[in-house]
């Protein structure tokens, strides 16, 4: 079988995996929701990545308490063989559409403040070349590029939180959102759900970091440190912008860099925004590399090539068909945007609680 996966080590792991966390944690549509009785996004930050923690620690447990070496192991062990492909194949649509986000986020972006004559499909012509690459490469190739790129990806991040500090004013953290806690717990599950694809790519792939144990503590690295990285940004986020300006703004991060501009930093936003879409390429190609490796795995395909180009067309063209800005693309991409968490959270959980249910066999 070519399943290009290879080994990489605690470094190479925990980078590729911290960049898709933060990745997909920041470039994501912001959802007016989040702002109707104040800003609660700074307020379900802790306590999205307090869940997320919680969600890897069961899924974890229940993966050694069967003796799983990687995730499809686990779902199809758990779940049996017909149910158990069919939990895998819904964990590789959360995949393959949590790498489409991004890459929506990206093309708007670029769109909008770089090349706004342009047109988005030339845009995502630039995308789909390394991303294609990447994610046919395997996940040696991956694990070393983002350990490379690891201090430029702190530095990109780092930034934004240093730019707009003499922006910063307490008076924009209020009012604070305690009319409606129900929508502050709302936000923190979609947030967690966010973290989810790559703790479970790092999952997919365990045998790969040398086993669930060695997955499990990067896993915990990336999300306390990558999720202390979120709260920080959706805190000067916070301060710098008043909840009210917030449900209008399409980027708040890159919005960040924009908020001084004397200098050197009416350069910098553009610097920082072509880093950010460097790393996001590297996250989006983990998430199809690890899509096609669970697909290869619970399908019996011997060669995991042929569904990373195919993920890698269809997290494009599902890129393409929301810049089209139509009514039906803009109401079904809302539908999947607000309901992606269950898409998320299901086939695991209900993985965890058969194998709680199950005789324990020795750890992996």
């Amino acid at each position: 079988m070519k399943l290009n996966e290879g080994r990489i080590g605690r470094q190479e792991a925990a980078s590729l995996a911290a960049m898709g966390l933060v990745s997909s944690a920041v470039f994501y549509p912001n959802a007016a929701e989040g702002y109707r009785y104040g800003n609660a996004n700074y307020f379900a930050a802790p306590l999205a990545f307090l869940l997320l923690l919680l969600l890897f620690f069961v899924i974890v447990r229940s993966m050694k308490r069967r003796g799983a070496e990687h995730l499809g192991a686990f779902l199809t062990d758990a779940l049996g063989g017909l149910f158990g492909r069919i939990a895998a194949l819904a964990v590789v649509a959360f995949l393959v559409l949590s790498a489409a986000i991004p890459l929506i986020q990206f093309q708007l972006l670029l769109k909008r403040f770089v090349f706004p004559d342009s047109l988005v499909s030339t845009i995502c012509l630039y995308f789909l070349p390394p991303m294609l690459l990447l994610a046919c490469m395997g996940l040696e190739t991956l694990g070393r590029t983002a350990r490379m790129l690891f201090w430029l990806f702190a530095i990109a991040f780092v930034l934004p939180m240093l730019i707009p500090i003499s922006a910063f004013e307490t008076y924009h953290l209020f009012p604070l959102p305690m009319e409606n806690p129900v929508s502050i717990v709302q936000s923190a599950v979609r947030m967690a759900a966010q973290g989810m694809p790559a703790v479970l790519a790092l999952l997919i792939y365990a045998d790969g970091v040398q086993g669930v144990r060695n997955a499990e503590k990067y896993g915990y690295i990336v999300i306390l440190g990558g999720g202390l990285l979120v709260i920080l940004l959706q805190l000067c986020i916070s301060l710098t912008f008043s909840y009210l300006d917030l449900r209008e703004i399409i980027s708040p991060l890159y919005r960040l860099l924009m908020s001084q501009r004397s200098g050197v930093n009416m350069r910098l936003d553009k610097l920082v925004l072509f880093s950010w879409i460097a790393m996001g390429i590297l996250s989006v190609a983990g998430y199809l590399y690890a899509a096609a490796l669970l697909l290869c795995r619970t399908t019996g395909i011997g060669d995991v090539r042929p569904p990373a180009l195919s993920f890698s067309a269809v997290a494009a063209s599902l890129a393409l068909l929301v810049s089209k800005n139509t009514n039906w693309t803009n109401t079904a991409a809302t539908l999947i945007v607000d309901n992606l968490y269950l898409l998320a959270l299901a086939p695991p959980l209900l993985a965890a609680a058969a194998a709680f249910f199950r005789k324990e066999r020795l750890s992996a």
